[in-house]
């Protein structure tokens, strides 16, 4: 097994905005790593990150087919916090999964924003410029 790094965001950048795990706020991801909303047909609503840190996926478990995508649950390097799941496999073109991003529970997560704390919430896109508030 490879030796596992700790990353902590810059918490002295009051304009840093970051999702971190609801149970023991260990950071997780930036919000600019926020690429998508995804609701599978299991009805849970999470957000599907380009890059997240300190999680990891247990080798151990097996993996399981969500509709035709093999995924992997992936908790938190701290508290072992299921946090969502990774895609192994993707079988189908999907705008949305892509092997290897990862799809975490918002209900799972908090919002840092500055110097507070609040229930994590899926980046506001701008419809004129496509960028996230």
């Amino acid at each position: 097994m490879g030796k596992s790094f700790h990353v902590e965001f810059d918490v002295s950048d009051p304009s840093l905005r970051f999702y971190v795990c609801c149970i023991c706020q260990n950071h997780v991801a930036l919000t600019q790593d926020f690429s998508l909303n995804y609701t599978p047909a299991t009805g849970v609503t999470g957000g599907v990150f380009d890059k997240v840190v300190n999680v990891h996926v247990n080798e151990a478990e097996q993996q399981r087919q969500l509709g035709l995508h093999t995924v992997a649950d992936v908790y938190c390097n701290k508290c072992e916090n299921l946090l969502g799941w990774k895609f192994i496999e993707v079988f189908e073109e999907d705008p949305v999964a892509r092997k290897d991003m990862v799809m975490l529970q918002m209900g799972k997560l908090q919002e840092r924003n500055g110097n507070q704390i609040e229930e994590a919430v899926e980046p506001i896109t701008n419809t004129a410029t496509g960028n996230r508030q």
